[in-house]
């Protein structure tokens, strides 16, 4: 489902992603962890092309397209876009639409659906996130977790191939989110393609199909759940793990 091979970027000639490669298959659950400015969530953003990578190959399903030969057409850069839903870590709501409005923007912009067809499947998706008696409520009017449920109704309106979460619980205070890892969590057992970066180590050790260990630009290690949090081998990814508990 996601290819990725020798992807590099850069920021003002500062190396962040380095000969990253990766692949998810359909249906797997793949967790990004490591410590801050390792480059989880600049990986991210080069999957979904909100960052361009300035060298190699990335592929969703039968979308691919290779970086640093010239400048990429916006028609292939929308083409790969739209195989991806991302949600981010503080929302990014449309604050002056409600619930079901931020379900349909995309679907009546983007996906050229009618009304009438976005609004029901809106609506579908808003009951599955548990906000069905919510749809006409504003975000300032919503919960943090509520607001981030709204978040991934809205990457699942554009039927994606994947779905990316950058931090999807950071924001938020300690008790709203278990509500937002359950929705979660339905999704992966419903198969879908999934990859999260995460500091809730918990959360990553029960989704995860593959956890991944970034450092300095690199996927440092990587393994099954059970690996990397029992005695990792790993002496980077003890430290870190350590660190972690100890914070």
């Amino acid at each position: 489902m996601i290819t990725i091979e020798q992807l590099n970027k850069n920021f003002n000639g500062v190396p962040v992603l380095r000969g990253i490669d990766l692949q998810v298959e359909k249906g797997r659950t793949a967790v990004v962890i490591g410590p801050s400015g390792s480059g989880k969530s600049t990986l991210l953003r080069c999957i979904n092309l909100l960052e361009i990578p300035d060298g190699g190959r990335l592929a969703i399903d039968q979308t691919s397209l290779r970086f640093g030969a010239g400048k990429l057409g916006h028609g292939d850069i929308l083409a790969l876009r739209r195989q991806t839903g991302m949600v981010f870590q503080n929302h990014n709501l449309f604050p002056h639409l409600t619930a079901l409005e931020n379900t349909m923007e995309g679907q009546l912009i983007v996906l050229k659906r009618s009304r009438e067809e976005a609004r029901r499947n809106g609506i579908a998706l808003l009951d599955k996130v548990g906000l069905h008696s919510l749809y006409d409520r504003y975000p300032y009017q919503l919960s943090g977790g509520q607001q981030q449920r709204v978040g991934i109704a809205r990457a699942m309106a554009m039927n994606p191939k994947v779905i990316l979460f950058d931090e999807p619980t950071s924001a938020l205070d300690p008790e709203l989110i278990g509500e937002v890892l359950f929705v979660i969590r339905k999704l992966a057992d419903e198969g879908m393609t999934m990859v999260i970066v995460t500091h809730e180590m918990g959360f990553a050790k029960e989704v995860a199909d593959e956890i991944l260990f970034m450092d300095e630009g690199i996927i440092a290690h990587r393994g099954m759940p059970e690996e990397i949090f029992g005695d990792s081998a790993h002496e980077r990814t003890r430290k870190f793990l350590i660190k972690f508990h100890e914070r």
